[in-house]
């Protein structure tokens, strides 16, 4: 056992010994204790520590109080207030009474008067709800265009979170304060990729006051054609183009190839001398990239080079998305042609994000410098970019700057972090974990009334309520008290909330905490029976559900490690648990044992690659399959990284990377030792090709 471990027992005896809580064995601990471990105290402190802090009385809700709050919460997304409305009269005084007053009043913001609002202000000041209702109440005053009550609401709106009430506010000022807000609407609306009803309320309001110029209405077109959001773009923006235009921007949608021949037949020089035509033509061209890259890119070179440079650059950089988004070898040099049409030209995020993985696929280092330059330019402040930059500093010849600037990005708990350390020639080590905060201040975070209406939340199973009044209570926390809110969370056992608030706490890790490690013994029994490695099924299990044993997720997905039902049916099936049932899948022990099942299974089927076996965990088997040959026919393997950074959905691209950096750190605390990365990520490709290559590292 190494040294990480046996702390993490003593400081779980340190933090509850003081509570007049029974104090469990290291064994019993071990075997059945779901608790983040925690480090003994120096023995200065004994004396006192030894003297008990009292702990304010948790949240207990009793049965006839839950029913009525979760009758009252379910009617008002239904859009019925008055559930809520008789609760409110027998809740009177209780922990959970602003958020019964939320949800009576919730459904009934149309046809609510300033006079209602500033009412329920004053029943609940301070208070999560009032900020969400603040929240809700300016988007519906925002959309009557009362500027008068807006100004009243908007100075005390605490979040300003939300882009759409940030649209209505300049909004607001260019009707009220006839202010210059061109610039900053258009930057949210170009953000936005759906628009959203604020920004193209602000938006429409500036065009339909000539405040905006035309070339910014085009530039926004392009932006939905690029997005696929042609119908919305129709919709919103046509009544600010001439006559006729809608049904010009239907055909450059649904039928691009007609339109774009059409215009190939008459010829191009006329289509893109007119200013609006050459818009309509450029429109054609970004849907055609976007469904077919191939035919785009031949009709862009032989029929339309005449386009002005910066037309031309920025579709060949729809080209090159969609080509990457589908791992077309052709990507990488097709986004060359966006650069060599217009070097100047600046591309959105999402198209020079996936230059930089085209480029990486292809192994093009002087493209990937160049993109991830002009993302770090941009101010992107994402460690990938930096990372790669620096891989492409040393591969062109630059060792001295590449080292560098990897020494700024190394860091031991975050995939590039970890990449960074290995390119270093180093391996990652975790530092000292700080030590614990005072079980003073965990007391006084459970005092607190915000966290104590969270809990009470979460006793009822209202997670996503408890969550958001959670982390509205943070706001202002400095890192001990951060560190003692996330205390109180372990010791609730509310292990998302534990991580994700210790992941907060800046100068320091406590790796206890944000590594959090319950169900030792479910796991550690369901890792040896499946021979699945147990620092890999810890960092998948902590992505998949936070160690949230009853979790469900919108789409059917249960228990620590999310198996939709089908899927442990089958499992279940297949492994001889001839007694299941349903019923039993959010049961820690069955779920884990399934799911180590399933992932096994995984395992061997990619050669025992970790990356894609998480990917196969979270995107389905068969895609995988598709994405390990995504190589060129000159390189058919791929290093992990890079197989990692080129995987084509977001959430599954995330979820490998994050899965694998907590196994890395994982594998650290369970052994003791330092780790790599890279080792565990290695080389991804066809099976003949991984084969070729296990082969060939043989001894």
């Amino acid at each position: 056992m190494n040294r990480l471990l046996p702390l993490i027992l003593r400081r779980f005896a340190r933090c509850f010994g003081g509570l007049g809580l029974s104090v469990l064995t290291p064994l019993a601990m071990a075997q059945s204790a779901p608790i983040a471990a925690r480090e003994a105290a120096p023995a200065a402190q004994a004396s006192v520590s030894a003297a008990p802090v009292v702990m304010p009385a948790m949240p207990v809700i009793p049965l006839d109080q839950a029913q009525l709050l979760l009758a009252a919460q379910k009617a008002s997304q239904r859009g019925d207030p008055q559930p809520a409305l008789d609760a409110l009269r027998q809740l009177k005084g209780t922990l959970l009474e602003p958020w019964v007053a939320y949800w009576a009043i919730k459904p009934t913001l149309t046809e609510a008067t300033q006079a209602d609002f500033d009412a329920f202000a004053r029943n609940y000041p301070h208070t999560y709800v009032l900020d969400r209702l603040r929240n809700d109440w300016l988007l519906e005053l925002g959309k009557r265009g009362d500027w008068t009550d807006f100004n009243r609401v908007y100075p005390h709106f605490i979040m300003r979170d939300d882009p759409q009430v940030q649209c209505y506010d300049l909004q607001s000022q260019f009707v009220t304060q006839h202010a210059d807000v061109t610039a900053q609407v258009f930057k949210l609306w170009m953000d936005q990729r759906y628009g959203g009803v604020g920004c193209n309320s602000a938006a429409s309001a500036l065009l339909q006051d000539g405040a905006m110029p035309r070339e910014m209405l085009w530039q926004r077109m392009r932006r939905f054609y690029e997005d696929g959001r042609a119908k919305q773009a129709r919709d919103l923006l046509a009544p600010f183009l001439p006559t006729g235009s809608w049904r010009i921007l239907a055909q450059t949608d649904a039928d691009a190839v007609r339109y774009l021949l059409g215009v190939v037949r008459r010829g191009p020089s006329a289509a893109i001398a007119n200013d609006d035509q050459r818009q309509y033509l450029v429109l054609a061209l970004l849907s055609m990239a976007r469904q077919d890259p191939g035919q785009a890119a031949r009709l862009l070179q032989d029929n339309f080079s005449a386009l002005p440079a910066r037309d031309r650059a920025q579709i060949w950089g729809r080209i090159g998305l969609s080509a990457a988004l589908g791992l077309q070898p052709e990507a990488a040099r097709w986004y060359a042609r966006m650069g060599q049409a217009d070097p100047a030209f600046v591309p959105s995020t999402t198209v020079l994000e996936w230059q930089v993985r085209a480029a990486l696929r292809a192994q093009d280092w002087p493209l990937v410098r160049s993109a991830t330059r002009t993302l770090i330019d941009q101010g992107d402040k994402d460690l990938s970019w930096r990372y790669w930059h620096a891989r492409a500093l040393e591969k062109l010849g630059h060792p001295i700057e590449g080292r560098a600037l990897l020494a700024e990005v190394a860091n031991p708990w975050d995939f590039y972090g970890q990449l960074a350390t290995d390119a270093l020639g180093m391996k990652v080590s975790l530092p000292a974990s700080l030590p614990p905060a005072p079980l003073s201040v965990v007391a006084q975070q459970a005092a607190r009334p915000g966290l104590q209406r969270s809990l009470a939340l979460f006793s009822i199973d209202l997670r996503n309520e408890a969550v958001r009044e959670w982390n509205f209570s943070l706001r202002g926390l400095d890192n001990q008290q951060m560190q003692g809110a996330a205390e109180l969370a372990c010791q609730q056992q509310l292990w998302d909330r534990c991580i994700n608030t210790s992941e907060r706490v800046t100068g320091g890790v406590d790796i206890a905490q944000r590594y959090a490690m319950p169900y030792r013994e479910a796991i550690g029994k369901a890792s040896a029976a499946e021979n699945v490695n147990e620092a890999f099924l810890y960092g998948l299990i902590r992505q998949e559900s936070r160690f949230i044993a009853n979790i469900k997720s919108w789409v059917g997905a249960s228990g620590l490690m999310q198996l939709m039902p089908a899927t442990a049916k089958l499992v279940a099936r297949k492994i001889g648990l001839t007694d299941y049932s349903h019923d039993q899948i959010a049961d820690v022990g069955v779920n884990v044992q399934l799911g180590s099942a399933y992932l096994g299974g995984l395992l061997q089927q990619f050669d025992g690659s970790e990356a894609l076996a998480a990917a196969g965990y979270n995107a389905g088997p068969g895609r995988p399959l598709r994405w390990r040959n995504m190589g060129l026919p000159d390189q058919p393997l791929l290093p992990g990284a890079i197989f990692a950074e080129n995987i084509p959905i977001p959430e599954t691209r995330d979820y490998v990377k994050r899965v694998l950096a907590n196994a890395t750190v994982y594998a650290a605390i369970l052994s003791g030792k330092p780790q790599s990365l890279k080792a565990r990520l290695g080389d991804v490709g066809s099976p003949d090709a991984m084969l070729a290559s296990n082969q060939g590292n043989r001894p």
